[in-house]
């Protein structure tokens, strides 16, 4: 707990502060509240690819067209779980990669022996495992959604095709009024072409 006399000069310590001034200074504050990896609130983080985010993205607005704001948020929500269980299979890779390559030369079976030591001290790749398993949850719950919100959708729109009547080419007599005073004529029995 701070003393009185810490807690007034701190604030004056604070009220002096202007933050960051240089340009990489600034970048680097702007990064403050970033998480990375797992918990990444950004959809891109550093060492991932805007580009395969964008295309991706087009893959699944081509597929399933969505319409409306809703189907589009259920589109979002995959793309955003599938990217998540992309960067897991990465951070996957590299935590593997790293726990290897810090066993002491000649362990034999490093990758299991890196796995088991992993289990005594954190557990990560469960932590990692669980997180994939999540995003999958959400990928599928999101699809559920989707299709059955477009099979709704779709059926309505059949519906209301249907409901319609086709356009009639025949001419109806009984339609048309004739000006007032005057009788409308009879229409023929029958229309006979003669070729």
């Amino acid at each position: 707990m701070a003393t009185p006399a810490q807690v007034i000069a701190n604030r004056a310590n604070a009220l002096s502060s202007t933050g960051p001034r240089s340009a990489e200074g600034k970048a680097a504050a702007s990064r403050n509240s970033l998480k990375f990896g797992l918990t990444a609130k950004a959809a891109i983080i550093p060492g991932e690819d805007p580009a395969d985010l964008e295309s991706r993205t087009v893959q699944y607005l081509d597929e399933f067209e969505p319409s409306g704001v809703v189907e589009q948020h259920f589109v979002q929500t995959m793309i955003r779980a599938i990217w998540m269980q992309q960067r897991c299979d990465r951070i996957e890779a590299a935590y593997l990669n790293a726990r290897v390559a810090a066993m002491p030369e000649g362990t034999e079976h490093a990758l299991g022996a890196a796995v088991i030591e992993d289990a005594a001290q954190g557990d990560v790749l469960h932590k990692i495992f669980r997180r994939r398993q999540a995003a999958e949850r959400e990928w599928s719950r999101a699809l559920d959604s989707l299709t059955r919100m477009q099979a709704e959708r779709f059926a309505d729109e059949t519906e209301a095709e249907a409901a319609t009547p086709p356009p009639s080419n025949r001419v109806r007599f009984d339609a048309v009024l004739p000006p007032a005073g005057l009788r409308a004529p009879e229409p023929p029995a029958t229309l006979a072409l003669r070729l």
